[in-house]
């Protein structure tokens, strides 16, 4: 299994996800696109993709000219069927990518908060191995509506959608 890594911001490793796909015995393909690195043209050559986190918010295109292309790239993931998990700056793009609103700012959670989830992630394949409520390092200011067909899995006081 070959997994593109998409880092967005320095100091924003893979954390347990990289422990996981090392397990996995993943192949991963870093690469660090506000440094210079190339983005793949297409997700040929990937089984799935992760998008890290970062500092910046999801609409800071004219600081990041990447992110349209990374965004259309993300796209391509999902029309060839293959998975893509996006945490933080990640998962905001990610909405973005297929439609859902990014609200900069007002979702302010720093430290340790409480996510609970959804009936919905009770069925899904990573999340239903969690309890339903459980304490996880949060660090963020902004936040984003899921785009139309998206499943909410989980939440928090703050900002609805994790």
């Amino acid at each position: 299994m070959r997994v593109l890594v998409v880092q967005n911001y320095d100091n924003t490793g893979l954390g347990q996800v990289g422990a996981a796909l090392a397990e996995a015995g993943a192949d991963v393909d870093l690469r660090r696109p506000y440094q210079g690195d190339p983005l793949p043209q297409d997700a040929g050559g990937h089984d799935a993709m992760v998008l890290l986190g970062g500092g910046q918010n999801a609409l800071a295109d004219e600081d990041y000219p990447y992110f349209p292309a990374l965004l259309e790239l993300t796209r391509d993931f999902a029309d060839k069927d293959r998975s893509v998990l996006g945490i933080c700056l990640g998962g905001q793009l990610l909405a973005r990518a297929f439609g859902g609103d990014n609200h900069i700012g007002g979702a302010t959670e720093f430290g340790w908060h409480k996510v609970s989830l959804t009936p919905a992630a009770k069925s899904d394949p990573v999340l239903a191995a969690l309890p339903e409520q459980f304490p996880i390092f949060e660090w963020h200011d902004d936040t984003f509506a899921l785009p139309q067909n998206a499943v909410r899995l989980a939440g928090s006081a703050v900002a609805e959608n994790q």
